[in-house]
């Protein structure tokens, strides 16, 4: 019973086409592709038809699938084909990696201690000797007399006619007698010390 319509469904799909590589075969032809027929699908293509499931003419669709091309670079257009993993798309961002750091991406790095650059002129290498030289003889000054003017203007009531041939005296003292010699003379011609540039020249003279 179960090969009751193998005979006919032979006549019914041997191939034709001699260009088909199962040429003399059988083939169930879909979207103009030849799809072979192997003798088990026969027997079960017959067993479906008995159970009232298919017909000659309609192939059962489990069966269908299972076809194999004639030609190896087809395919069977009735197979469903296998769904693929979907591969997500690659992530090209850099990693960020989360911390418990004050919400800082990486720990705080410990500074690194620092070192000071050394000196660029290093101490000298040979011992520094004290100055030897002798030192220069100190030099006495000599105290200056003071002015005539300075010193005898500022007192009104001193005879400042003899205290300046005092202090001429003092400044040289080699001709003291002189200086003396001419106070003298300017006293006895009542010339006072302000009166000194308005002495005549004869009078110097003398």
């Amino acid at each position: 019973m179960d090969a009751q319509w193998i005979d006919e469904l032979i006549q019914h799909y041997a191939c034709p086409l001699p260009l088909c590589p199962n040429h003399n075969n059988w083939c169930f032809v879909a979207d103009d592709i030849h799809l072979k027929i192997m003798p088990q699908q026969m027997k079960a293509w017959s067993v479906a038809i008995n159970n009232d499931e298919v017909t000659v003419d309609d192939c059962p669709p489990n069966l269908i699938k299972s076809l194999m091309p004639a030609r190896s670079s087809q395919k069977n257009p009735l197979r469903v084909p296998a769904q693929k993993p979907v591969e997500k798309a690659q992530d090209l961002s850099p990693p960020v990696f989360t911390s418990t750091h004050l919400g800082l991406p990486y720990p705080p790095m410990t500074p690194l201690p620092y070192y000071g650059y050394p000196h660029p002129y290093p101490p000298p290498m040979y011992r520094q000797h004290p100055d030897t030289c002798l030192s220069s003889p100190h030099v006495q000054s000599v105290p200056q007399i003071a002015s005539s003017l300075l010193r005898f203007e500022s007192d009104p009531t001193s005879d400042k006619l003899t205290d300046y041939f005092d202090w001429l005296c003092q400044g040289y003292p080699g001709k003291c007698q002189q200086i003396k010699e001419c106070l003298s003379t300017l006293k006895s011609e009542e010339i006072v010390y302000g009166t000194l540039i308005d002495i005549p020249n004869e009078l110097w003279k003398d």
